[in-house]
């Protein structure tokens, strides 16, 4: 089947629905008036289903559904034996005239355009309903032969329209509303998942940057030494070593470039609060802590009110801080991240109540391949997530100090000057 008979399948799927539960819902019903005229909460599913379904060639759906409507009614008189079928033709046939009037005023109005606005859908909702009425009023006076005075139950069918649209009309905002709070809810957290890989990205950009000013001294190094050894026969190895040295610097700068241009085009915002920046390092280190089998609490107090245009370095600092002190706790612990102004100053004070740092070992920690850390079988861990911070804030004119917290665990401050955010 092709995409064109999906299309109908699905068109007629859901004006079969329509059908089913307006003549369903009609049935629950009260005539103030008019011997067989009725006002029915089947007037209020068709309107609903019509503002939740959007289906198209609506005039073609309003003669099906009063067809469906009227054959429908006959039939629950003839079997349950209260009229024949002429009898209840005459009766119910009226009824048709309401649904394909009520999609005829619907188009001609093009009531798709005040969805934005329920009120004024509440009212043009309302307007259609009465008019309906009193053309399927206008069809039972043709049919019936008797005289209907429309001016009396005017008023009385204006009011239950209105009513029976505003019902309709909130019923359908409130689904919308839901409906577009957890969209709003899953994209919240696509942009969070988004925004942390990019921090993590941005961190490698910096690590491969670092690298290229290494490699940029080793291939000038290893041509100076091409030169010394010029007449000796190790010359020609030191040649191709430079040359193979200078390859691995255009295959990071090309790594670069497209991290650079990656990050450019990811970029969801151009700043970010603070507020905003710690709520995600705690929400992903909370599911980190969960994956490692832990019970952390993490704690968020924030004194003041920034803006960033750096959270992706403010990110991965605050991660790696996080993420170690999650590591460093043995089952269950607290982490707390204060953040607050000193002088022309933003402080960021994360401490634990871990085991914390050995005092001695306080200045070692942010050496680049020092670790305390080692996995199940006892590798040693890279060493370098401090290091990164180190030279991270570097880039910020910021610095980090090392401590013990009141908690008995590890305390890092972090101290960037404001200008620097």
């Amino acid at each position: 089947m092709g995409w064109g008979g999906v299309l109908i399948v699905r068109w007629l799927m859901i004006v079969l629905g329509v059908m089913v539960a307006t003549a369903v819902a009609g049935e629950l019903k009260m005539s103030p008036f008019h011997g067989h005229f009725r006002i029915s909460l089947g007037s209020a599913v068709f309107f609903f289903l019509l503002l939740l379904s959007k289906p198209r060639f609506l005039p073609l759906v309003g003669v099906l559904v009063g067809l469906f409507v009227c054959l429908f009614r006959m039939s629950v008189d003839v079997f349950s034996g209260v009229a024949n079928w002429g009898q209840s033709y005459l009766t119910h046939f009226p009824a048709a005239w309401y649904y394909v009037a009520f999609v005829v005023f619907l188009s001609l109005i093009g009531y798709h355009r005040f969805f934005s606005s329920p009120l004024l859908l509440g009212v043009i909702g309302g307007l259609v309903d009465f008019g309906s009425n009193l053309v399927e009023l206008f069809a039972r006076m043709l049919i019936e032969q008797r005289p209907i005075s429309l001016l009396d139950d005017a008023p009385v069918l204006l009011l239950v329209g209105l009513l029976r649209s505003y019902l309709v009309v909130g019923t359908y905002n409130m689904l919308e509303i839901r409906q577009l709070r957890a969209v709003s809810r899953e994209q919240q957290k696509r942009m969070e998942k988004l925004l942390l890989i990019l921090s993590e990205l941005y961190e490698e950009r910096l690590y491969l940057q670092k690298l290229m000013g290494q490699v940029e001294q080793i291939t000038a190094d290893s041509y100076q030494l091409y030169r010394k050894l010029t007449g000796d026969p190790r010359a020609a190895e030191a040649l191709r070593l430079a040359e193979e040295v200078h390859e691995v610097k255009k295959d990071a700068q090309r790594i670069v470039a497209g991290l650079s241009k990656l990050i450019r085009q990811e970029n969801l915002a151009e700043q970010l609060s603070l507020h905003d920046v710690v709520q995600l390092v705690s929400k992903a280190n909370s599911k980190y802590a969960e994956h490692l089998g832990k019970s952390v609490q993490i704690q968020a107090n924030i004194q003041g009110s920034w803006e960033t245009h750096h959270f992706y370095s403010l990110l991965s600092l605050l991660n790696n801080i996080v993420a170690n002190a999650v590591e460093a706790i043995k089952e269950e612990g607290v982490i707390v991240i204060d953040v607050f102004a000193y002088d022309d100053e933003v402080w960021f004070e994360i401490s634990d109540d871990g085991p914390g740092i050995v005092k001695s070992d306080w200045e070692l920690i942010f050496q680049p391949g020092y670790t305390t850390k080692y996995d199940q079988v006892g590798n040693a861990s890279t060493g370098i997530g401090l290091a990164h911070v180190m030279s991270t804030l570097q880039e910020l004119s910021g610095k980090i100090e090392v401590g013990e917290s009141k908690m008995g665990g590890a305390l890092f401050r972090i101290i960037i000057p404001s200008s620097s955010l």
